[in-house]
């Protein structure tokens, strides 16, 4: 279970962060308040994966398993953190 969890941490962010920036772009509306809500979600899905990256990178690696495990996790977050950006940009750059 907790290798699962350390792999799918990022994708677990990124789609609350999708399904959270849907239902405000759906039933919400575009006004300051969902752009401001936006970037509010935004920054604690960022965070959420700087917290998971700090919390990876403290562990070593005690073999060819868990070092495999961490890179992926890594090369996950380093995604997720990327498409998390991706999905605010039109919310916070649209006039």
């Amino acid at each position: 279970m907790r290798t699962w969890l350390i792999l799918l941490g990022g994708l677990i962010l990124w789609t609350a962060h999708f399904f959270l920036l849907y239902g405000i772009g759906e039933f919400i509306g575009e006004t300051t308040a969902p752009r401001i809500s936006v970037i509010a979600i935004t920054l604690a899905c960022l965070a959420g994966i700087a917290v998971l990256a700090v919390l990876l990178n403290g562990s070593a690696p005690a073999d060819s398993h868990e070092r495999w495990r961490k890179r992926s996790a890594q090369g996950i977050l380093a995604l997720s953190g990327i498409a998390i950006l991706w999905q605010s940009f039109p919310a916070l750059f649209v006039p």
